[in-house]
């Protein structure tokens, strides 16, 4: 049982290298883009969403920043003056607290859109 047991964290020990080398990737990645995009157009925030991960749990609306991390953008609409057109609007970004395998996945495609953004631009 110890020497199965033993495989799991080897397996866990190789993922979590991998991912920081990913991380490294994005990173690099993220700061060679001299005007990196605004979140739908928002002058307010700088981000690039990624696109749910199909089988894993809904984890709201990922991003990754200028600084090539991967955040959760919480956008928050609060009644304002209606000199100021209604309503104001707050963003945050939080960090994330993803499972190895899940964390791997989102950083690969997290680069992936990154090139093809890079590519297009």
């Amino acid at each position: 049982m110890d020497s199965t047991r033993g495989h799991i964290f080897q397996a866990e020990a190789i993922l979590n290298k991998a991912n920081t080398q990913l991380q490294e990737l994005l990173v690099k990645l993220a700061t060679s883009i001299k005007t990196f995009p605004g979140f739908l157009d928002m002058d307010t925030v700088q981000a690039i969403e990624l696109e749910p991960i199909v089988g894993f749990p809904d984890r709201g609306c990922i991003v990754v920043t200028p600084e090539g991390f991967l955040k959760e953008l919480v956008l928050s609409i609060l009644p304002g003056a209606a000199t100021l057109g209604g309503y104001e609007q707050s963003e945050q970004l939080k960090d994330l607290d993803l499972p190895s395998q899940e964390e791997t996945v989102y950083l690969y495609c997290a680069i992936n859109v990154l090139v093809e953004w890079i590519e297009a631009n």
